[in-house]
């Protein structure tokens, strides 16, 4: 399931709700809470399955074939009545179960009975898969177990909502509805996929209990070769999986050259991100950083849970399970700024991402050939942005969820363009991925301990992995060896400059000469040697020129007093201000409001541009852009205070300089990030090299969406929690009516074809 699908707001307020019903409790109209619980579960099944005749219950199998107008795709009138029988006392004695034995279910012991129980059954699953493939009844079998697959939530739900009606028990009957939720999310894309395929979430809850096992003997091990050969076996198992599905034809083929036929298999979807976080439980484990949970079916929803599933952020057991074991409250505010931050992902998503996906960056690189230097340039800076707003977006939409149901994920993403040094990038990018490969990959090589040499060899180990985690190709280790080179180099000039003052030109002059004689030695010695001679020495010999500017400009300035004198017109009163020019006193007792009164146009001129997009002329376009970007900038100014800002104007000139360079060297390595071979990234290099300045492919509502993104990239920051605030401040009947014409904007500026999120991929 898209979290830019129709469907995913359907399911939020589903689970939302039955999540706070679960929440709720009581004998106060149980049985009406029953019913409607039930209901919702049906509803996200439903979302799943796409078929009435699925449903094993006569709540929501009668209500919803009313709802959609009629009979099912098949089964009988009387199968149809058989199924709700069963289905109706199946799930009374589920309700009966849950109520009266939760409080043994949620401990210790009741948990390890349920793992087993999962064992059991996953043993049985895949005993019937064997036997059916043997038998060559695999699809008949698959098609028997998918029709059972309701009755199964059914007797779990049941369970979850009896639990949830007393209070010993609510935790567990809370934690199950997260848990069934979280399930079916992740089966609506395995039930799409052919085969074997749709066993996905089988082969997920086996490593799940595996992983739920692995850490409790790793916790009571004292031997510390027992403890480390467990912590191998969930590496094994982990990895291996991954491996086989994302890496089987890339090492047989691309590196082994064996010949054999290839697999071509479907990368399930979020696999690398569940591994990692699965991972990190056993190895904060083995650590003893972390105390292994007793509770299989909060670990399940620990590394199911379907905000964050499919494409991170990578949330660490540690600051997840203590949440699942003490639910958080439902608060109003923290819901409703949830909704805004979906609103906002939904918006870089559809509007801007999708849009420089269809309109500009997919074209150029299928066939750069096709376009000039300039227009090859746009697609690299619209990929870029598109990479950066279609995963921050997904990121903002699972924490916004996350929100909306009382739970905090971490940040994902801080506005990473911004960045003024490699490193500064690298704690701003994919906060989750970036910290879980320091703390768990490079801290595990040796981390910044031993000979500085050894640190950047660890620099650039740990990015050369993170850029084959991301994908079995040449082209994403290239990836990784240009940021691990970046930060090493970086690093190394960091250290350099920082010993004294006068280093940094010194520094700079030799890699200055150093680039000249690079690019004597690229035109001269090795003009004919090929590309790739030719882009290694190019790099050699500039890296170290763009690292030591870099680390130059991004150096912390020396501390200054700061001017401690209030300036001539802070605390006028209002008598001086009668002796004053007129003109000069309207602008001190505007002052206050100064910043509340750009805003406000910062508003209107965003107004005016989705105006404009649908009615006025093109040119109006950009300038309207530009508007709302400087008023949103000029009341941050003003609220700050424009003198202190000017004091500062040489750092934030250096900054702005090395945040250029920064983004650059990232766009190279987008390159061959989005190129699907070394051939097509050396044809956009080879076609940014002619100069061409053709422009007719660059259509207005592609460039459009370009400043866009650039712009909301560097809005300001007060004006945009600014907006947040006054949206969560805003009574539930005005922001009902702003999300409403949200949803109309949104409707209007998306497109026809459903463009799924980057990081599915990985």
């Amino acid at each position: 399931m898209l979290f830019s699908s129709p469907d995913y707001p359907v399911f939020l307020i589903a689970v939302f709700f039955l999540y706070a019903l679960a929440r709720w409790g009581g004998p106060q109209r149980a049985w009406a809470r029953i019913a409607v619980m039930v209901l919702l579960g049906d509803v996200v099944f439903m979302l799943v399955a796409k078929d009435v005749d699925a449903l094993w219950d006569p709540i929501g199998g009668g209500l919803i074939r009313l709802a959609v107008g009629g009979a099912g795709q098949g089964l009988a009138p009387a199968v149809v009545i058989a199924h709700w029988v069963v289905g109706a006392g199946a799930l009374a004695g589920a309700l009966a179960v849950g109520r009266r034995h939760g409080g043994w279910i949620a401990s210790d012991r009741g948990q390890a009975w349920i793992a087993r129980g999962v064992v059991a059954v996953l043993a049985a699953v895949g005993a019937t898969l064997a036997i059916a493939s043997l038998t060559d009844t695999q699809g008949p079998v698959t098609r028997a177990i998918a029709g059972h697959g309701h009755l199964v939530v059914l007797i779990v739900l049941g369970i979850a909502i009896g639990a949830s009606r007393e209070v010993a028990s609510r935790p567990l009957g809370r934690v199950t509805v997260l848990f069934v939720a979280s399930s079916l999310f992740y089966h609506a894309w395995a039930a799409a996929m052919p085969g074997p395929y749709r066993y996905l979430l089988a082969l997920l809850l086996a490593t799940i209990v595996l992983d739920y096992y692995l850490g409790l003997w790793i916790e009571r091990t004292e031997d510390p070769w027992r403890r480390k050969a467990l912590l191998v076996v969930s590496l094994c198992s982990n990895l291996g999986i991954l491996g086989v599905f994302k890496y089987t034809d890339f090492f047989t083929h691309d590196v082994l050259d064996l010949h054999v036929r290839r697999l071509h298999l479907i990368l399930p979807a979020g696999i690398s991100f569940h591994t990692f976080q699965s991972l990190s439980y056993t190895i904060d484990v083995y650590r003893r950083q972390l105390r292994a949970t007793r509770s299989v079916v909060q670990f399940a929803t620990f590394v199911l849970f379907f905000p964050q599933l499919v494409a991170g952020p990578i949330v660490r057991a540690q600051d997840l399970l203590p949440q699942l074991a003490e639910p958080p409250p439902l608060e109003l505010t923290a819901a409703t700024a949830g909704l805004f931050r979906i609103v906002i992902g939904l918006f870089k998503k559809i509007a801007l991402a999708d849009t420089l996906a269809l309109g500009l960056v997919d074209r150029v690189f299928e066939a750069p050939e096709r376009f000039s230097a300039i227009e090859v340039i746009a697609g690299v800076y619209g990929y870029a942005l598109q990479i950066y707003l279609d995963f921050s977006a997904y990121s903002d939409i699972a924490i916004g969820s996350a929100q909306i149901l009382g739970f905090t994920l971490p940040e994902n993403f801080r506005t990473p363009y911004r960045s003024a040094n490699l490193q500064e990038f690298w704690r701003r990018w994919h906060i989750s991925l970036s910290t879980w490969l320091r703390d768990y990959l490079y801290i595990a090589l040796g981390g910044s301990k031993g000979a500085p040499w050894r640190t950047y060899v660890n620099l650039i180990a740990t990015m050369v992995l993170g850029g084959l985690w991301h994908g079995a190709s040449w082209a994403f280790i290239v990836w990784g060896a240009l940021h691990g080179g970046g930060l090493a180099v970086t690093r190394y000039f960091q250290r350099a400059t920082a010993r004294q003052d006068g280093a940094a030109w010194t520094l700079l002059g030799w890699c200055a000469v150093l680039g000249a004689i690079g690019v004597a030695v690229q035109r001269t010695a090795i003009a004919g040697a090929g590309a790739w001679p030719a882009l290694v020495v190019m790099w050699l010999s500039l890296t170290p020129l763009w690292a030591v500017l870099t680390a130059w400009l991004s150096r912390e300035a020396p501390a200054r007093a700061e001017p401690t004198a209030a300036a001539p017109d802070d605390g006028v009163p209002w008598r001086e201000l009668v002796r004053l020019r007129p003109w000069r006193a309207s602008a001190l007792a505007l002052r206050p409001w100064l910043p509340e009164l750009l805003r406000l146009g910062m508003c209107l001129a965003g107004l005016g541009l989705l105006a404009a997009l649908a009615w006025s002329p093109r040119w109006t376009w950009i300038p309207l852009i530009g508007l709302t970007w400087a008023l949103g900038v000029a009341a941050d100014v003003v609220e700050r205070g424009a003198a202190s800002l000017w004091a500062r104007r040489a750092i934030y000139a250096h900054r702005a300089l090395a945040v250029v360079l920064v983004f650059h060297y990232v766009c190279l390595a987008w390159i061959f990030f989005r190129a699907t071979s070394f051939d097509n990234a050396l044809a956009v290099l080879r076609q940014i090299a002619t100069l061409e300045t053709d422009h007719a492919n660059l259509v207005p509502i592609v460039t459009c969406a370009l400043v866009v993104g650039l712009a909301c990239h560097l809005f300001a920051d007060d004006s945009f929690r600014w907006l947040r605030t006054r949206f969560v401040a805003m009574p539930p009947w005005a922001q009902g009516a702003a999300l409403a014409c949200v949803a109309l904007v949104l409707r209007e500026l998306g497109h026809t074809k459903i463009v799924p999120f980057i990081y599915f991929q990985f």
